[in-house]
């Protein structure tokens, strides 16, 4: 099975890729840009894998020595450029000290345009993947376009990122640009069913929450996920008609601990999946268009107490508190503000 093989959807931007290496047109510099999770840094990672496996007839081939190697991230003429945050999280990087950096810092980037300068040692291209381009700061997009305004026939680099509009003008007029959209319900929901082995309707549950997003889909069929949403949705519910001690102890039970931040992130995506269902609710739009469709009498109960301003009021502040964190907001403070600010309606 090809690496191409393993991706679901998006069959128009691997086509257009593919069309570009077949005829010997590939551009210096990419910009994927799109929802998260929906699969553009798998595609990315394909494409640097098409670009130079050692099977042209079949690439990528997914088992020659190169493909395997940039499988492995192992390879040494493909780069991924990402935060010390994400490499540490997916145990591409061990810090011996101190918090690691949600932002790409001026050293990585020194170290790619030191790759650049050499010829490709293994495979035809020297690729670099940077994912969460925007995770670079002003200053650092600057340093950055100096290696975009010197490109060398025998490099790629591929911009991945959920915010585009983050990158400076003179970065982003300098890629060619491939749009990803989200998933489709039905097709993530066979995937879960097929590659995970659940069930139809817990499939249908976890893909409709997904929103799109197969990365969140995966995420969510861990077993403890539902009984998370079940608890953010009770704290929420407390939090709503309490007084302001249920509205810190909420706080504690939420974003308390050495994950806070990252159970935080999952909670500020269900409380605004319930508000959206509840605003649809009221709107009265189709049931079979709700994230929680499993949950519709309850959401019944709960749109009875709440308006249509409050809803879109509370979801703007869920989106306020998740963009506060991408600046390094301390997740305690922003969601404890965010809470006493939806119990005031």
């Amino acid at each position: 099975m090809g690496a191409y093989d393993t991706i679901l959807g998006h069959h128009g931007a691997i086509e257009q890729l593919e069309r570009a290496r077949s005829l010997g047109r590939v551009a210096h510099a990419y910009l994927f840009h799109g929802p998260d999770g929906v699969g553009k840094q798998k595609v990315a990672l394909a494409f640097a894998q098409a670009l130079n496996c050692e099977d042209e007839e079949k690439a990528p081939c997914g088992v020659c020595e190169s493909c395997l190697k940039i499988e492995r991230y192992n390879h040494p003429d493909v780069r991924l450029l990402a935060s010390e945050s994400y490499l540490v999280g997916r145990g591409l990087l061990e810090m011996e000290k101190g918090a690691p950096s949600l932002q790409i810092k001026n050293a990585q980037l020194d170290e790619l345009a030191d790759l650049f300068r050499h010829r490709p040692y293994l495979g035809r291209y020297k690729v670099v993947v940077v994912v969460d381009a925007d995770r670079m700061n002003v200053n650092s997009q600057n340093r950055f376009l100096k290696t975009l305004e010197e490109p060398s026939d025998e490099s790629v680099i591929i911009l991945v990122t959920t915010h585009p509009e983050a990158l400076l003008p003179t970065i982003r007029s300098r890629c060619q640009a491939l749009g990803f959209g989200p998933l489709g319900r039905e097709a993530m929901a066979g995937y879960l069913i097929e590659r995970h082995h659940l069930e139809p309707r817990r499939a249908g549950v976890l893909a409709a929450m997904a929103q799109g997003s197969l990365g969140r889909a995966v995420q969510l069929t861990d077993e403890e996920f539902l009984q998370a949403r079940d608890g953010v949705l009770a704290s929420l519910s407390r939090t709503l008609s309490g007084d302001l001690a249920d509205v810190l102890a909420e706080v504690e039970e939420i974003g308390g601990g050495r994950s806070g931040r990252d159970r935080l992130e999952m909670s500020l995506d269900l409380m605004e999946m319930w508000f959206r269902d509840l605003l649809f609710c009221r709107l009265g739009v189709d049931e079979r268009l709700l994230v929680n469709h499993d949950r519709t009498e309850e959401l019944q109960r709960f749109t009875a107490k709440t308006s249509s301003r409050q809803l879109l009021r509370w979801i703007e502040r869920v989106r306020t508190v998740r963009g506060s964190l991408r600046v390094n907001a301390n997740p305690r403070m922003a969601l404890e503000a965010m809470l006493l600010a939806t119990r005031s309606g």
